[in-house]
């Protein structure tokens, strides 16, 4: 007995369920609905071992060629074909299939609002095909993810799709249909959108907070310093550099104001050293005026990503002057501050000392051949520049030469004792990395030593000490 085109098809489920939000579970829907229109019997069955490999989940095998059909579409369009549809309800089946390729599938997944504005968009086509038409299916197979995880306040504002998805719901393709599809996709948890109403924090503390107002220490309270590390002011910070330190300073300061803390965030540009000399050289300006220029536009970025400085400052004013000096006199008042000869990096070429960040050579340590001259970044030793083997001026690639300076120095060595207690109770009561401890304890271990911390530039704090005119703070 011959069987009649069209009775039934079969459906291979191949690999694991699709999940509900991909192209795979529409189109299932799509046949599945289709089945219905048309009278069609689905039977389904599991991949056979020796069948051919298929990366798609699930294929058609066709009753009367036993033809496998593996793309949704092509399988909707045999099924309408065989089932006598009228020319004029195919090419409306066309244009929706069309309209789904080229519009919707284009989308992302996740992106609700954006699939149902595309749907409304259709509100003409939708109005003119009642439940269980084959425009309908094709249609509620393609929105259908989108409306049923949207919350309803949302689809309410689309009322044209809003009323067609209502009595397709209602129609018995529908009802029919849906049970064997859910229990063939994969449910995909869609993520609630953020809102003040959804976060799980005390609604009783404000998340905004007023830049103008003074922060400082309260007594019985957990005050919360927060300091971002200091951008440079010579170039434009781009997204990297705002990730990489202030954006990420300003996730924790908002979480630490939402949390209760009295917290002061603070960050500002760092506006002394070589790099400005070198970078105004090059512009043709002052220093000044590099630094003006380049703080308000840093000012602007941060402003454009409404980061929550309570201050943004620059080190180029004078009260950060005054407290470098008040530091310095501390200093030497209690006897940490030393003056030592210091054998610098001198090009003859730039007429300059060079500063550690413009000295390059191989480590003395490991022989890495592009050691800073501060620091080898692949071993980890700290260096002075003069320490380089076969050194190099990065400005010019000169060779440099060797020339002494006085200069100023911390007295690490004094300070050990004192400093190692700090690390000790700070790395206990702060739960320090397991990397920060170690690093640390490696520098106790090998000896901490006096630390330079004046330099031969012109820009700068300037050194209130005889003899040091032509020096600053680093």
């Amino acid at each position: 007995m011959t069987e009649k085109l069209g009775t039934h098809i079969t459906l291979t489920r191949n690999l694991a369920a699709p999940a509900a939000n991909t192209t795979a579970a529409a189109g299932l829907l799509k046949i599945l609905l289709a089945a219905q229109a048309t009278g069609t019997i689905v039977q389904w069955a599991e991949v056979d071992a020796g069948a051919p490999k298929s990366k798609q989940p699930y294929w058609v095998t066709l009753c009367d060629t036993q033809t496998r059909l593996y793309d949704a579409n092509a399988v909707v369009r045999y099924l309408y074909k065989v089932g006598n549809l009228a020319l004029s309800d195919r090419l409306a089946v066309e244009q929706a299939l069309e309209w789904e390729e080229k519009t919707l599938s284009v989308l992302p997944a996740g992106d609700l609002s954006a699939i149902l504005a595309a749907g409304e968009a259709q509100a003409n086509v939708l109005s003119a095909h009642a439940p269980a038409t084959a425009v309908s299916a094709v249609l509620f197979g393609a929105l259908y993810y989108a409306l049923s995880n949207t919350k309803t306040a949302l689809v309410s504002k689309y009322p044209a799709l809003q009323q067609w998805y209502a009595q397709q719901l209602a129609s018995t393709a529908v009802e029919t249909a849906l049970p064997a599809f859910t229990a063939n996709v994969v449910k995909v948890l869609v993520r609630e959108e953020p809102s003040l109403g959804n976060r799980r924090v005390n609604a009783d503390i404000a998340f905004e907070f007023d830049p103008s107002k003074t922060v400082l220490p309260e007594a019985g309270a957990k005050n919360v310093l927060i300091t971002s590390a200091l951008p440079y002011v010579n170039n434009v910070p781009h997204l990297g550099n705002v990730i990489g330190s202030t954006l990420s300073a300003d996730v924790f300061a908002r979480y630490s104001r939402v949390r209760g803390n009295n917290t002061l965030f603070i960050c500002g540009t760092d506006e002394y050293g070589t790099a400005t000399e070198t970078k105004a050289l090059e512009d043709g300006v002052t220093c000044q005026e590099l630094c003006d220029k380049y703080h308000q536009v840093h000012k602007e970025v941060y402003e454009w990503f409404d980061l929550s400085f309570n201050h943004f400052g620059r080190t180029s004013t004078q009260k950060h002057s005054e407290i470098v000096r008040e530091i310095f006199g501390q200093c030497v008042d209690n006897g940490y501050v030393l003056e030592k000869e210091l054998p610098q990096l001198y090009c003859e070429q730039c007429c300059r000392y060079l500063a550690d960040r413009f000295v390059e050579g191989t480590c003395p340590k490991c022989a890495y051949d592009d050691a800073r001259g501060d620091q080898c970044d692949k071993c980890g030793t700290m260096l002075d520049a003069v320490e380089l083997i076969d050194p190099r001026c990065k400005l010019d690639n000169n060779r440099p030469v060797v020339r002494t300076s006085k200069h100023q120095y911390i007295d690490l060595e004094r300070l050990q004792p004192q400093c190692k207690a700090f690390v000790e109770k700070s790395s206990e009561e702060g739960k320090w990395t397991a990397n920060s401890l170690a690093i640390t304890s490696n520098w106790f271990k090998e000896g901490l030593e006096p630390r330079c911390i004046t330099r031969d530039l012109k820009w700068g704090v300037p050194v209130p000490l005889p003899g040091y005119e032509n020096k600053v703070f680093y």
